[in-house]
């Protein structure tokens, strides 16, 4: 069904206060792809169709939602459909959602949800949201360490409700202490009569609940692993976090570090995100850089400007210099913090990595150096002195590349190195200096030889 049909569809269903139909209709879509056919229509029905359909679903599609259009969507909800909804998540996911309501909702919410599932609720919702603590989960599969093969399936079998996936059985003692792993294949492989401590595997890695989720995706990708045990300062066993919660993770640091590097300094929405959060987010560092830039333009009228008078073709190259030593120097960054995010490359190592970039943006200043000379000579084969010009485009052209290389590849080391966010700062402060360096620079090099 086209969007725009079954847009119509709702909208009328809505008015006529079919609810069934709308769930009806929307009983063919994956929860992912409902969350795609609400950002197409109106958002104030987003709550109506939601209603619709049935706790299940409407809990998937609610964690499939952006973070804004999320908590919209709760501010319209009435608490009986929230606890409803929350009731079918699992404990991470029901954390994040009772974390989103307005501070008025979340003991209403509370109160109609079981005992044992708000303390576990209130247990996750002591961690910060980006640590392990954070995105870890309740459910999983726990068995004392003198359990039988027969006595640890009989259990699963008993709290298999609970759990949406199976990677790992966990091996306790009695103070809950995890000592060891059995995997479901070797469990059915095994003697029923045999203790799990005897076939049981100490476990590869495990994690405390405040280490950043960072470095809990490293872990995931290092061991490659699909479960990570979380345990207290004591040993504990207190949790797990699996893959598709790390997923997540990966999916929006790469996200936050999009962002940063374009000078926003938190996630937007283009629509749900509100006009003035939007304004508020993407000035700040925009200022920054125009008072660079106005900078430039100062320097220009004061020192260059009988320079590009007496020249003015000159004036013609100054973006192409500044583009490509901007872009050089972009690269450069988003490889290293890409790098530095992924945990291989340390600060130890800027010596050998500014050393790499820099040959590598002399190598691509040489080769667009030559490249943009020779149009400048074409250009200006006219004018008298077309051939200082072209070795005025190329020497500026190779002494922005190579700066912007070096300043690329060293600031984020620098930055992380003094507590700065790499991500954040690179971007706008390497524009910035690109600017600065590559217009300067060239018109200094103009001046001596013109």
């Amino acid at each position: 069904m086209e969007l725009q049909e079954l847009k119509d569809q709702i909208t009328k269903n809505l008015e006529d206060g079919n609810l069934h139909n709308i769930k009806s209709l929307l009983s063919a879509y994956h929860p992912s792809e409902i969350a795609e056919i609400l950002d197409y229509i109106d958002p104030e029905i987003h709550s109506n169709v939601l209603s619709s359909l049935d706790n299940e679903t409407a809990s998937e599609v609610l964690l499939e939602l952006d973070d804004q259009h999320r908590h919209d969507l709760l501010e319209a909800l009435d608490n009986e459909k929230i606890a409803h909804i929350v009731e079918e998540m699992d404990s991470d996911d029901a954390a994040d959602v009772i974390a989103d309501l307005a501070e008025a909702d979340v003991a209403p919410v509370l109160s109609k949800l079981d005992p044992e599932e708000v303390e576990e609720v209130k247990s996750l919702l002591q961690y910060p949201e980006d640590t392990a603590g954070g995105i870890m989960q309740t459910e999983l599969a726990e068995v004392t360490e003198d359990s039988t093969v027969r006595d640890a399936i009989n259990w699963i079998r008993l709290i298999a409700d609970e759990l949406d996936d199976l990677q790992d059985i966990y091996v306790i003692d009695t103070a809950e202490k995890l000592l060891g792993t059995v995997s479901p294949k070797k469990l059915l492989l095994s003697n029923p009569g045999v203790k799990l401590k005897n076939i049981m595997t100490e476990p590869e890695v495990s994690v405390t609940p405040l280490i950043d989720q960072e470095e809990v995706a490293k872990i995931f990708e290092k061991y490659d692993i699909f479960a990570l045990p979380v345990i207290d300062e004591s040993g504990k066993l207190i949790g797990r976090i699996t893959a598709d919660d790390v997923i997540d993770v990966i999916t929006e640091e790469a996200s936050e570090d999009m962002y940063h590097l374009a000078g926003v300094q938190d996630q937007m929405h283009p629509i749900y995100t509100p006009t003035l959060t939007r304004i508020k987010l993407r000035t700040p560092w925009l200022l920054l850089t125009l008072v660079g830039e106005l900078f430039i333009a100062l320097i220009i009228v004061n020192v260059f400007q009988p320079t590009l008078q007496k020249v003015a073709i000159l004036a013609a190259f100054m973006p192409a210099i500044m583009a490509t030593g901007g872009n050089v120097g972009i690269q450069t960054t988003t490889i290293v913090i890409r790098s530095m995010g992924m945990g291989t490359i340390t600060f130890s190592q800027i010596y050998k990595l500014v050393i790499s970039e820099v040959k590598v943006g002399l190598s691509i200043g040489i080769i667009c150096g030559l490249v943009a000379a020779i149009a400048g000579a074409i250009i200006s084969k006219n004018e008298t002195q077309f051939v200082k010009l072209a070795f005025a485009v190329f020497i500026a052209m190779v002494s922005a590349t190579l700066a912007t290389s070096f300043v690329g590849a060293a600031s984020p080391l620098l930055l992380q190195k003094f507590k700065f966010d790499p991500a954040a700062a690179s971007g706008p402060l390497l524009t910035m200096f690109n600017d600065i360096f590559g217009s300067l620079v060239y018109l200094f090099i103009a001046m001596l030889i013109f």
